[in-house]
């Protein structure tokens, strides 16, 4: 809840900005496997979003650079997802014959797996039960 108590406060993260080559392509493989919904499409760009939350700005970039990079030669993500049922989710991706990792079981950390689109960005996907989150 956005109260007169948060004027001038940083009160989350909005959106992350990802670079794509395809933009309709890019587009539809988020809406078809993470069920995200396509907002203010303009011909170099467009919002992602679950309901009304915006989640991921698609620019469409002819530069090889992602959001992805590298620390002790593995890859490594800028962007985590929050799920409430990370099984589910990962048979799910996994069926699609998405590029998944396998599950980290990290006890108070929460449970992780990571997730590649068709652009080479990866992502982390998150499940943590005693992490409180506002959408």
């Amino acid at each position: 809840m956005i109260t007169k108590d948060n004027d001038g406060k940083v009160l989350g993260i909005a959106y992350n900005v990802i670079p794509v080559a395809d933009l309709e392509k890019s587009a539809n493989w988020f809406v078809e496997h993470l069920d995200f919904n396509i907002r203010h499409k303009t011909e170099e760009s467009l919002s992602l979003f679950i309901g009304n939350r915006p989640i991921l700005y698609l620019i469409k970039s002819e530069h090889q650079s992602r959001a992805v990079f590298e620390v002790g030669g593995r890859k490594k993500w800028i962007t985590t997802f929050f799920t409430n049922d990370i099984k589910s989710l990962h048979e799910k991706l996994k069926s699609k014959q998405l590029i998944v990792g396998d599950i980290s079981y990290e006890s108070e950390n929460g449970n992780f797996f990571t997730l590649e689109d068709i652009d080479g960005n990866l992502y982390d996907i998150w499940e943590n039960h005693d992490c409180e989150l506002n959408f």
